[in-house]
C-alpha cells in the first residue's frame, strides 16, 4: 500500500493558530491509494476490490483522515453493510464505485454534522494561510480572530449559533483569496462540504 506525506490542513499554536503557506491537498490526496488497490486506470473498484479495500487498516486511516469520518464509525461496516453501502454509493449503477461515488458515499453514509463542521474548520484554516498577506495581518488583528481561535480549540463542540458566525466571517475572508487558489478550491471535493455547511448555518 502506498504511504504519502499528509500536508493537510494547518496545526493549533500555542497562542495562535498558524496560518502557514503551504500547499494544500484535498480529499483527492487518497486517490494513489484507490489506483493501488483498484490496479486499474480508470480508478474504479469492484465490489471484491472495495471490501479488500475495507480490509486494510492503513486504508481505513487515510480515508478516515481525509473525510473526517472516525475509524471506528467506518470500521462497523461488516459483510453485509459493505454490500449495502457499495449498492448505495454506485450512484450510476456501473457496478463499480468511482474515486468521488466512494468519498461521496462514506461522507454521507457516517459523518455526523459536527464532524463535518469540524473538517469544514481544517479546510478553511488551511484556505486562509493562502489570503495575501496583508489580509492575513488584518485579520489576525481584528476582532473575529479570537472567534476563529475559541472554534478552533474545539470545532466539535461549538454551538449552531457560533457556528453560523463563523461561517459568515469565513465566507467574507474567502474572497480575497488569490483567483488560482479559489478556482482550485471550487473544484475541490471541499467545496461541496462548503455548500453543506452554507446551507446549514449560512443563514
Amino acid at each position: 500500500m502506498e504511504r504519502y506525506a499528509d500536508r493537510f490542513g494547518s496545526d493549533l499554536d500555542r497562542e495562535i493558530i498558524v496560518l502557514r503557506k503551504k500547499d494544500q491537498q484535498d480529499l483527492a490526496s487518497i486517490k494513489p491509494t484507490v489506483e493501488v488497490i483498484s490496479g486499474s486506470t480508470n480508478n474504479e473498484m469492484s465490489l471484491d476490490e472495495f471490501i479488500e479495500a475495507m480490509e486494510d487498516t492503513d486504508f481505513i486511516a487515510r480515508v478516515s483522515e481525509k473525510t473526517g469520518v472516525s475509524v471506528g464509525k467506518i470500521g462497523e461496516l461488516d459483510m453485509d453493510s459493505m454490500k449495502s453501502f457499495f449498492e448505495q454509493a454506485d450512484i450510476d449503477n456501473s457496478g463499480t464505485l468511482d474515486f468521488d461515488e466512494f468519498v461521496n458515499g462514506i461522507i454521507q453514509s457516517f459523518r455526523s454534522y459536527d464532524e463535518d463542521f469540524s473538517h469544514f474548520f481544517t479546510v478553511v484554516n488551511g484556505l486562509l494561510g493562502e489570503l495575501p498577506d496583508e489580509k492575513t495581518s488584518d485579520f489576525i488583528s481584528s476582532d473575529g480572530f479570537e472567534m476563529f481561535k475559541s472554534v478552533g480549540e474545539d470545532p466539535l463542540s461549538t454551538d449552531s449559533d457560533t457556528r453560523g458566525q463563523f461561517f459568515t466571517m469565513v465566507n467574507e475572508l474567502l474572497v480575497d483569496l488569490p483567483e488560482a487558489v479559489m478556482k482550485s478550491f471550487t473544484d475541490s471535493q471541499d467545496f461541496e462540504l462548503y455548500k453543506v455547511i452554507a446551507e446549514r448555518y449560512g443563514g
